[in-house]
């Protein structure tokens, strides 16, 4: 019974893809919250790899998952990042498990880092130190032509890839600050240089209580947000990311405040 349930559930995931735009040789970027699949009487780990299995029958073997492996509780912390160990934090089970993986590749930065499995998942290892901006596994991600795929949780809630973007049009309420962070690496402990994208603690920076849901409406309007829905009732949606990049530049340049709820009172980067 257990068996045909399993398959079930691998069939109708299949089928959840073929709707939103998923193709044999896809590069994905897999992110989202699973628990709205707790009507399908599996265990966590056979609903995470059955998602994985499902996703493989679609895309194939000549494709590319990526997911994140963030890691932002070693900020400002003198605990080493381990690569091969260090797990990633608030990113839920979906994340752990593709970090676990054996052939799992994951960039080097303490703080903000992705996990890729398969086809170019190697472009991780010459990745910048940068969590944002050229050269950071957003910049690959990007050029790969990678859709996001987001399960049970809307996009507009769940798009780290905004903060590449605030990286590369240079928002002035952000600044790259330097961190020096312990590395275990090979077996080898040392200090390296990492930078990461953060806001002035003094701007009184005030997000839009809906976030990026007016991207994402710009984006759907062009028919370029799929959606899908799983028997359970869950959600998945999924996107070209650069679709979305090349949906909210313009946004950020006719104002630059566009991601905040308005322009910050205090201004520590005016003069």
């Amino acid at each position: 019974m257990r068996e045909e349930q399993y398959k079930l559930y691998q069939d109708q995931l299949i089928e959840c893809f073929s709707k939103i735009n998923i193709n044999k040789g896809d590069t994905i970027y897999l992110t989202g919250n699973i628990s709205k699949l707790g009507r399908v009487r599996l265990s966590k780990n056979q609903k995470i790899q059955g998602l994985h299995h499902a996703l493989l029958a679609k895309i194939g073997k000549e494709s590319t998952i990526f997911s994140p492996a963030a890691s932002m509780n070693l900020c400002n912390k003198d605990l080493p990042f381990d690569i091969k160990n260090t797990p990633s934090h608030e990113m839920g089970p979906l994340a752990e498990y593709f970090r676990l993986l054996p052939e799992s590749i994951r960039s080097l930065h303490p703080f903000w880092s992705i996990c890729g499995i398969g086809k170019d998942a190697d472009c991780l290892n010459s990745s910048s130190k940068h969590a944002y901006g050229m050269g950071s596994p957003w910049s690959s991600m990007l050029d790969l032509n990678t859709k996001q795929v987001n399960f049970g949780l809307h996009p507009s809630k769940a798009v780290t890839l905004i903060h590449h973007i605030e990286t590369i049009v240079g928002v002035p309420y952000r600044y790259t600050k330097e961190f020096s962070h312990p590395i275990l690496l090979d077996g080898s402990l040392k200090e390296e240089l990492f930078y990461l994208s953060v806001q002035y603690l003094e701007s009184s920076v005030q997000k839009k209580i809906l976030l990026n849901e007016h991207f994402f409406e710009a984006l759907d309007s062009k028919g370029l947000l799929h959606e899908s829905e799983h028997p359970t009732g869950m959600k998945i949606w999924s996107f070209l990311m650069k679709d979305f990049y090349n949906i909210v530049i313009p946004f950020f340049i006719n104002n630059i405040y566009t991601y905040l709820e308005q322009p910050p009172k205090k201004r520590p980067y005016s003069l």
